[in-house]
């Protein structure tokens, strides 16, 4: 099931979140990097401003615990929105669950002209799900990710690529 996130689901989120950076990352980014990344953007008080700006949807499983989250920023003016967030626990991975939150979130967005998703290009599993999805790549960049030079890929799905089912 995909729902909204609540203030409840606040520490479920912390934990889907550190639970899936270390498991994309790890191999990339020194864990104490990581681990501060995810205390300082994850906190209590960053997850209750992203609930005020932002849309975080919530997947929960057969018995309703939460195992991933997706959030996504509201239209511009251009028509234009950005998906900020996507991630699964690892043991729910390739259950359907990312297809799930990114469905429901394009139903969601179906006024907008343009969606983008910037990932780190280590990400390989996401980028392949982007690019299943019909999303398609405008640009690499360098950037600098708590003091550590990564590629970031930025990934873009026009309107009219938008299929519901």
């Amino acid at each position: 099931m995909i729902r909204h996130m609540t203030l409840e689901d606040i520490k479920d989120v912390q934990y889907i979140a550190l639970t899936s950076w270390r498991h994309m990352f790890q191999e990339h980014i020194p864990l104490e990097v990581l681990e501060a990344f995810i205390d300082r953007s994850y906190s209590e008080l960053m997850l209750r401003k992203q609930l005020e700006k932002t849309t975080i949807l919530i997947a929960t499983d057969s018995q309703g615990l939460p195992v991933g989250y997706l959030s996504y920023t509201p239209i511009d003016e251009d028509g234009e929105c950005e998906v900020t967030a996507l991630h699964v626990l690892p043991s729910h991975l390739e259950s359907g669950y990312e297809e799930l939150l990114l469905t429901a979130a394009l139903e969601l967005l179906h006024q907008a002209n343009c969606i983008d998703v910037y990932i780190d290009e280590q990400a390989n599993e996401l980028q392949n799900f982007y690019l299943e999805q019909g999303f398609v790549l405008v640009e690499s960049f360098p950037e600098i990710f708590e003091g550590i030079p990564v590629e970031t890929a930025h990934f873009s799905l026009p309107v009219n690529q938008l299929v519901y089912t």
